[in-house]
């Protein structure tokens, strides 16, 4: 019995042994730097894009994975891909445009036939930005808002009762 040995290309397994984009954002990353957080997770894959919603682009990206190499080299491809892209634009990108993006030769195939249909998840997650998005965008313009109306108080400037009942524990 012979064994078939699984080839990959040398970008894929660059991408998945040495991914630069593993990581997540949160919602305090995004307010710092006034944008959107999105989020999508599809099986084992979790997108976080940091959004400017003045202009529907793509500030950063990152992903974790918690599958194999497969996935951690989609999420990173992927997450380079969409850096700079308008939402719209990022949406639009399918699986195979990720598996192209692996390959060494453009006449090979970055992975092993067994591991093509791994890229459908590509199609999944962008689906999902595409309908968390909206309510992101709301969420992160609805942040701006209030922030800009919040007076920036000193604790110098509270008067002694406000600052003897901030000193209150809750009970």
């Amino acid at each position: 019995m012979s064994v078939v040995e699984e080839k990959y290309s040398a970008k894929f397994e660059s991408a998945a042994t040495q991914p630069e984009n593993r990581g997540a954002y949160y919602p305090e990353d995004a307010s710092v730097k006034s944008m959107a957080l999105v989020q999508a997770k599809c099986k084992d894959i979790k997108l976080y894009w940091l959004v400017d919603v003045a202009e529907d682009r793509i500030y950063s990206a990152k992903f974790f994975a918690y599958g194999g190499k497969v996935s951690l080299a989609i999420g990173e491809t992927l997450s380079r891909m969409v850096k700079g892209l308008t939402v719209q634009e990022a949406v639009s990108l399918l699986g195979d445009d990720v598996e192209w993006q692996l390959r060494d030769d453009p006449q090979v195939v970055s992975v092993p036939e067994s591991k093509m249909e791994a890229f459908n998840i590509v199609g999944q997650l962008l689906r999902l930005v595409e309908k968390e998005y909206p309510s992101a965008k709301a969420l992160a313009l609805a942040s701006f808002s209030i922030k800009e109306k919040e007076p920036v108080v000193s604790f110098k400037a509270l008067s002694m009762a406000e600052q003897a009942w901030l000193s209150l524990n809750e009970a």
